[in-house]
């Protein structure tokens, strides 16, 4: 055999054994390292010739006082497989050389017995380290859990919106606010049901023909195509009062939004609307704003009523107690010039003339301060007061009749109504006084089911209720108004019932607590 050639394959076969990136140990049946390659320097575990004849696991492990080591117990395991001629094959983190390793203990067929040498190998352990790998699997394996992580995340922000979309949607159906969605040529894309409730479509109806603001009067669909629209597409919403018919013709005043959705190119594709029924608020606010209109014409009225009252009075005292205290003023005047002149008997005449005159003229004061409030209806209150009214009432117009019917008892008539219902009376029995041309007049005063009730009736001539209009500054119709007014105020209803030739009927009505 040539020596030559067989030590040339040698060196090539360690040579080739250097290059290599694993560390390879040639072991004995002892476990001592026969041969190593440089992998071993570059490990910084030692020199190959240095290593020689060492035990591999103090090599690798130098000063390891460890008994639970793992490569001892690796050692020993493959010990006994070797012993059958099996190798061993693992994958360890090794904590003292801080690398993740491959480690191959493969046994070795001996060679025959004439080229046995005392050293002879017994096996070839091989360790590569797969720190690298393990640093790219781990970072394979987190860049896989972010991955995964963010997949979670997708699928939870998904379904979440789609529970969002479908709450939404939901609101949309149940919300009693009309929603549609058109084209960008107004074709309908979708009506809620609420809004098909209003144009009296069902369910399954066909919405594609219909186009928005269809159902709107002509004015007010070429406010909404020809500035509503075109201010939503300019700004992205707009927002102001509308008008559209429903399904049984009745106008609806609405609240209504216009929003336009633009698509990635930024043209408009769809157009949304909302639009809220708020006719019981512009009725609400059309009737407060004739309530304040009322109100002002009522404190006209009531400027009117108080003049009236104050030029009634002024006459009264001029024509009344104001005649009389001239006249006494003239007397007293004479009575003086007579005891002047030593006529002392015809100044005792004067005197219990003019004594007469005052009298009168205390009457004129009681009756006009009666007139202001009987003193009697505070003295002895309401049924009292009405019995001396109609004795009065018969005695200056003695061709009026009167019929009274008081069925309550004192104590059922709320003190507050007490004054009311006596200036309604005093009121409407001054109006037949003076317009009905009435001989006889009913009034009745009872309780039922709560309610006290004054009915006042005549046989007059009657009048178009609707011919009388009050106006401030007027006098005509005060009277009917002082006393609509007056049940207003104090919590109750009136009603008045007349008619030419067929008397006059007013009924006022006040529920009892």
């Amino acid at each position: 055999m040539d020596i030559q050639a067989l030590e040339r394959a040698k060196q090539q076969w360690q040579s080739a054994s250097d290059s290599m990136p694993q560390l390879i140990c040639l072991l004995d049946r002892e476990g001592y390292l026969i041969h190593v390659n440089r992998t071993i320097e570059r490990w910084g575990l030692g020199m190959v010739a240095g290593v020689r004849g060492q035990n591999l696991h103090d090599v690798l492990h130098q000063d390891c006082v460890d008994p639970g080591c793992y490569f001892k117990a690796l050692w020993l395991s493959a010990i006994a497989k070797l012993s059958y001629g099996k190798r061993t094959e693992c994958e360890v983190f090794d904590p003292v050389l801080k690398r993740h390793l491959t480690v191959v203990v493969q046994p070795l067929m001996r060679p025959p017995n004439p080229f046995r040498e005392p050293d002879d190998l017994h096996a070839v352990v091989t360790m590569g380290d797969i720190s690298g790998f393990k640093q790219a699997e781990a970072e394979r394996q987190r860049l896989y859990e972010e991955l995964e992580c963010l997949a979670c995340h997708e699928t939870q922000q998904r379904e979440h919106s789609e529970k969002i979309q479908a709450r939404l949607l939901a609101i949309i159906e149940k919300t009693t606010d009309y929603i549609a969605m058109s084209n960008a040529d107004g074709r309908m894309l979708y009506l809620n049901p609420a809004g098909r409730a209003v144009l009296g479509l069902a369910p399954g109806d066909d919405i594609s023909q219909v186009k928005l603001c269809e159902h709107s009067d002509k004015d007010v669909r070429d406010r909404i195509w020809d500035e509503a629209i075109p201010s939503a597409i300019q700004h992205g919403l707009w927002r102001g009062e509308s008008r559209l018919r429903d399904s049984t013709g009745r106008v609806r005043h609405t609240s209504q939004v216009i929003i336009a959705h633009r698509n990635e190119e930024g043209q408009v594709e769809t157009l949304s609307t909302i639009l809220r029924d708020i006719t019981e608020q512009v009725q609400t606010a059309q009737a407060l704003r004739e309530s304040h209109d009322e109100l002002r014409r009522l404190s006209g009225l009531l400027v009117t009523i108080q003049e009236e009252e104050r030029r009634r009075i002024a006459l009264d005292l001029h024509d009344g107690l104001g005649q009389s205290l001239s006249l006494i003023k003239l007397s007293v005047e004479n009575i003086a010039e007579q005891v002047a002149g030593g006529t002392i008997d015809t100044a005792l005449a004067s005197l219990q003339q003019t004594t007469a005159h005052i009298k009168e003229a205390l009457l004129d004061v009681r009756r006009v301060a009666t007139e202001l409030r009987p003193s009697i209806l505070d003295d002895l209150g309401i049924l009292p007061t009405l019995s001396w009214f109609f004795r009065e009432f018969e005695a200056v117009c003695g061709h009026i009749a009167v019929e009274k019917m008081l069925l309550v008892r004192e104590q059922e008539v709320p003190e507050p109504l007490k004054i009311t219902l006596y200036r309604i009376i005093q009121e409407a029995t001054n109006n037949i006084l003076k317009h009905a041309a009435a001989d006889r007049v009913r009034v009745s005063l009872y309780r039922a089911d709560d309610v006290l009730h004054l009915l006042i009736q005549d046989n007059g001539r009657g009048f178009d209720p609707a011919s009388i209009v009050v106006s401030p500054g007027e006098c005509r119709g005060l009277g009917l108004f002082s006393m609509r007014e007056r049940a207003a105020l104090s919590g109750g209803s009136y009603h008045l019932e007349s008619s030419p030739e067929s008397g006059t009927s007013i009924r006022v009505s006040w529920p009892l607590e």
